[in-house]
This record gives C-alpha cells, structure tokens and sequence, in this order.
C-alpha cells in the first residue's frame, strides 16, 4: 500500500528529529544546544559555508521542515526575514520553544511542502535540508519551490544521495556486513536494526526510523531532471554519521569522507 503525506505527518508528529537521540528533556535549552552540537560537528563538520548565501541579510527565507528550529538558530538572525514550515505541529511547537527560550524572530508554520501556502515569488532564499525525501511526491515539491521564489532567486535542497557505495550491490552488502560485525548504528526510533535490511531501499527508508513511511535516494542525473527548470545547478555531498561508530577522527578526515562518502547531496539551484 503507498504512504500518503498523512503517513508522513503522523510518523514525524510521534517521532521528531532527534527525540529518542539525545538524553536531555525533550524542549529544554540543554536539548536544544546538544541537537546544535551534533548537527555542527557531525553532520557539517563545522562549516556551513555551502548554506550560507551571499546578501542573506537582504533575503526573505522559507526554511521547509524546519523541525525543531536548527535553521531558525542558525541563520535567521542574518536573513531579512525568516519564515519556518514543518508538516509535523509537534515540530512546530519545539520550533516555537526553541525561538521563546533563544529570543528569535521568525514566522512558524504548520504546512506541507508539496503545497505551499505561500504566493509566487515570495522569497529570495529558499532552504530545505533533508526533507522533501520523505514526501511521496518530491518532484512537486521541486516544482512549489521554484514557484514560491522571485526570479534570480536561491535554493539550498538537500536530499539522500546514491553514492557509489549505494549503487553498487556488492559494495552496499560489504557496508553492511561491517555495520553487523562493528555494532555501527544510530540511536532511537528503532534505527539500531536498518544493518539488517535486505535491500537499498528500506535501507533509506530506515534511516530516520523503523516505522518511517517514506525515505528516498537520488542520483545525480535523477536531481538534475527534477530541478530542470532552475538557470543554474551545483552539487555538494556531505555528511558520514561518524557518531554511528563513536569515532573521533581528527577533523580533515572527517571533512575528506563526508564529500567522498556522504550520505546527502546539496543542490545549490538559481531560478
């Protein structure tokens, strides 16, 4: 039976990104800052610069899946005007905590990605980090975004990447295997298990949780047929959970496997 984005609401309104991962009390300041620290070390390996726009203090942004407001702390204090959707309304009551307890300014919203509720051409900036893979129709989501952008505009989408690792079938079975053998996996949300899928696909869809409805991988022809009607495309990979293994490697190497392993693929698209 195909998931609908009712599905999609229901798994991320009882499972928001991080609960179950991080020991703090779900919503506190502590919880907060050590969901920052992860995403900072582990996820960009400190440095943003690839989400930065040139001229964002000038820009009205729309960050789409907003969550638990990493974006909002992050950049919204250098953008013009900060706007945050999310299709959870859990997601947005831990986005509308965190702007209370951090002293931010921005509109938070609940709403669905594939159907913005916004006018053409609102927004000079529009970020979405590894979301749109979790709707069934990510193409539309594509097609609202370039809608909702002035002309000349910027995109930031990031999505799963099927990297060379993932598109072999021996190569992806060796990932595997040494998954079994050294015990690697994330915390919460049932993930501990997705080394034992049987195929690429629930390996994805693992990822963010045993019960997610929906989780998709691109290639990068698949990406560029998608985003065909932006001027201008760039391509960045990035982020190996390196806390999956409790690694702590010095920080050029984990910059050197994040671009040549990486998990996600930014698309940097100009309308």
């Amino acid at each position: 039976m195909d998931k609908t984005i009712e599905d999609v609401r229901t798994f991320w309104n009882e499972n928001p990104l991080f609960v179950g991962e991080i020991e703090e009390p779900v919503g506190s300041r502590a919880w907060f800052e050590k969901l920052d620290d992860i995403r900072m070390k582990d996820v960009f390996c400190e440095n943003l610069s690839d989400w930065i726009v040139p001229g964002i203090q000038n820009m009205r942004m729309l960050d789409i899946g907003c969550g638990p407001g990493f974006w909002q702390r992050t950049l919204s204090a250098r953008a013009k005007q900060y706007s945050g959707i999310d299709i959870s309304p859990k997601s947005i009551e831990l986005a509308c905590r965190s702007q209370e307890i951090f002293g931010l300014q921005g509109k938070l919203a609940v709403g669905n990605a594939e159907g913005l509720s916004f006018p053409d051409e609102t927004f000079d900036y529009v970020l979405s980090e590894g979301v749109i893979h979790h709707t069934p129709d990510t193409a539309r989501c594509v097609q609202e975004i370039h809608r909702v952008l002035k002309p000349g505009g910027m995109a930031h989408v990031s999505v799963y990447y099927k990297n060379f690792l993932l598109r072999s079938g021996i190569l992806f079975r060796a990932v595997l295997f040494l998954m079994r053998i050294f015990r690697i996996s994330l915390k919460g949300r049932g993930r501990e298990e997705m080394c034992k899928v049987s195929s690429l696909e629930e390996f994805v869809r693992m990822y963010d949780g045993r019960d997610n409805p929906i989780g998709k991988a691109y290639t990068r022809e698949e990406l560029k047929r998608m985003f065909g009607k932006f001027s201008r495309l760039q391509y960045v990979v990035y982020y190996v959970p390196m806390r999956a293994a409790r690694l702590r490697l010095p920080l050029f190497i984990r910059r050197w496997a994040s671009s040549t392993f990486g998990l996600m693929i930014l698309v940097k698209a100009v309308k």
